[in-house]
Order: structure tokens, then sequence, then C-alpha cells
């Protein structure tokens, strides 16, 4: 998968997230604390973040 890929990925998870927190009903702040780290602090989207940020994986005029 490419980083942007998985960053995309995680980005639609939190807002799924978020979206179903702000709906009407009892709310579980912790859980969705806890939901949105599992989400946004794995390695594999730490590692894409970082590499995009660096700037790996965009395209690059080669002479």
């Amino acid at each position: 998968m490419r980083d942007i890929d998985i960053i995309m990925k995680a980005m639609h998870d939190a807002q799924a997230l978020l979206g179903a927190y702000i709906e009407p009903g009892p709310r579980d702040p912790e859980a969705v604390l806890q939901r949105m780290l599992d989400i946004l602090d794995r390695e594999d989207v730490i590692a894409a973040q970082e590499r995009l940020r660096r700037g790996y994986g965009r395209l690059r005029l080669v002479k």
C-alpha cells in the first residue's frame, strides 16, 4: 500500500469515528480517544506520514 493510501485510510477512519461521536446519544470520550490513538498512532501511519513529510513518494523530474 502506498504511503498516501495509508494516510488517507487513517484519516477516513478517524473522521468516521468523530462523525459517529457527534451523533446524538451516549458518549464515551475515553473510548473514542483510545480508538483515535489506535487509528493514528500505528507504526505504519507514523512511518508513512514521516516519509511523506520528508518528500518521499513525490513525483520528481529525473534528468
